[in-house]
């Protein structure tokens, strides 16, 4: 019975972002306790708030999913950016290396900087600690981290084939790929 949910939830997930999940039932069929331990890291890392404002936590879970991917779970993070109220017109530019709100840019470049070990995380992360403490800059963190498991599991199950552009509202956005870069 729980298995059914989880199938039912997952496809709900897939058909409201138009996101192939086949990794996940293949994780819930497999191994239902790892499947739920998976879930349980997403729900407890990706939701903590912390203090940091919404566009610097969603923009934290963009780069995360930036680092890792080739564009689905980029397209899912930008998707639940936009519908969260991150205006498109930030998440593009994020995307396309355009410099955007300052609040927005530091949490994109944190992220980035957290998984690629840059020379300026310190500073980086100083000035979030100084902007909105450090619970903040552990909830974005926690967000960047979380971000990008979707596309590590992924690869590790064999199914992160599919490269493609992200679509925000009507447009697609070529994503500068000097960004997935340290």
């Amino acid at each position: 019975m729980l298995k059914w949910f989880l199938h039912r939830q997952i496809r709900g997930m897939e058909h409201r972002y138009g996101y192939d999940a086949a990794y996940m039932h293949e994780l819930a069929d497999l191994s239902l306790g790892a499947f739920l331990r998976f879930a349980t890291i997403q729900t407890a890392g990706g939701t903590l708030r912390g203090g940091a404002p919404p566009n610097v936590r969603l923009a934290a879970g963009i780069a995360g999913a930036l680092v890792e991917d080739c564009g689905p779970c980029v397209q899912i993070a930008s998707d639940i950016a936009i519908e969260q109220g991150m205006p498109g017109e930030i998440v593009k530019a994020l995307l396309s290396g355009t410099p955007t709100g300052a609040d927005a840019q530091l949490g994109f470049d944190y992220g980035r900087a957290l998984l690629r070990a840059s020379g300026n995380l310190d500073d980086l992360r100083e000035t979030i600690e100084r902007k909105w403490g450090k619970r903040a800059l552990i909830a974005l963190t926690l967000r960047t981290m979380t971000a990008r498991n979707f596309p590590v599991i992924k690869r590790a199950m064999g199914h992160a084939k599919t490269c493609q552009r992200v679509r925000i509202g009507k447009e697609d956005i070529a994503v500068n790929q000097a960004l997935k870069a340290a």
